[in-house]
């Protein structure tokens, strides 16, 4: 059997417990496409290959066959076409609306925390559409198969577990600082240096969550392995996926999801006061970014 050695991923990766729930097969299929249409370097063309795209990438974790590669490939294409008419509109929606809120007036907790119910609306209706291909394609997968996809991931959990406990908190923070920052500046450019120390504090209060959430990377691999395995019944399959895939967060901690929340709220409170403080320019670079993205989506969900 040929096990891929991988380098380290960003479907991996410490944060100070405000995170999404990631695996490499949801990554795989939904946020490298994400990445590639919000990165700034895509396009009609990207977005045709993306199916290509993902199919290669599930492929650093399992060989397959010519037919799975066929079946995979056009189911992920058959998701993409309805992400593409149904699921790009309310994005671009979602989007246009916190314009609105930034060109109109302050943006308030509130504005925050209902894009932010909103958006995770948005993200559960696309896992809930990759459940049933996953289901498909997970079935297909022979036991050698199957012993090959797990140690790629205890492979690539090593290395991820390794990296983390190699790293001093200082260092952790150096990391954190350089880039809560980096991003802001894309977005909003050159920071005063009382935008800078107020991302930081903010970041300094938060709580460190790094240990609950690879304590929950593991319970989630193992509910997943175990299905994988047991193959049970289609009706429960497709059940015990959708609460892996979808609802992930029912296997948080009581601990993980109250250090999770609490930091969401020193977040949030903190970009309430960072929005109040750009200057025209930087609210107008904001604009213009978040414009585009919108932008980028009607093109994209009105492609033929």
């Amino acid at each position: 059997m040929h096990i891929r050695r991988h380098t380290r991923s960003s479907t991996v990766g410490w944060h100070r417990g405000w995170l999404w729930d990631k695996s490499p097969w949801r990554v795989a299929l939904l946020l490298g496409a994400l990445a590639l249409i919000l990165g700034g370097c895509s396009s009609r063309f990207l977005y045709n290959k993306l199916d290509s795209l993902i199919v290669w990438r599930v492929q650093s974790y399992v060989s397959l066959t010519a037919d799975q590669k066929r079946d995979l490939k056009a189911d992920i294409q058959a998701h993409l076409d309805h992400v593409r008419v149904y699921e790009m509109p309310r994005a671009a929606t979602l989007i246009e609306q916190s314009v609105q809120q930034l060109e109109s007036g302050p943006v308030t907790v509130a504005m925050m925390d209902a894009r932010y119910r909103e958006a995770l609306q948005v993200y559960d209706g696309l896992m809930l559409g990759i459940v049933p291909l996953s289901e498909r394609f997970l079935r297909s997968l022979s036991e050698d198969q199957i012993s090959e996809y797990f140690v790629s991931i205890d492979e690539l959990n090593d290395e991820m577990y390794e990296d983390y406990s190699g790293r001093t908190p200082e260092a952790r923070e150096e990391n954190r600082n350089r880039s809560a920052l980096k991003t802001a500046q894309k977005f909003f450019g050159k920071l005063s240096d009382e935008q800078e120390a107020l991302i930081t504090g903010a970041l300094a209060r938060m709580e460190d969550a790094s240990e609950e959430w690879i304590d929950y990377q593991r319970l989630w691999q193992q509910r997943f392995r175990e299905l994988i395995q047991e193959r049970p019944v289609a009706d429960v399959y497709r059940a015990r996926l959708t609460d892996l895939f979808v609802y992930p967060r029912n296997l948080h901690s009581a601990e993980y999801r109250a250090r999770v929340d609490g930091n969401r709220v020193i977040l949030t409170a903190m970009l309430e006061e960072l929005f109040t403080s750009l200057s025209d320019s930087q609210r107008k670079r904001a604009v213009k970014k978040l414009n585009g993205y919108a932008e980028l989506l009607r093109e994209l969900a009105e492609a033929e």
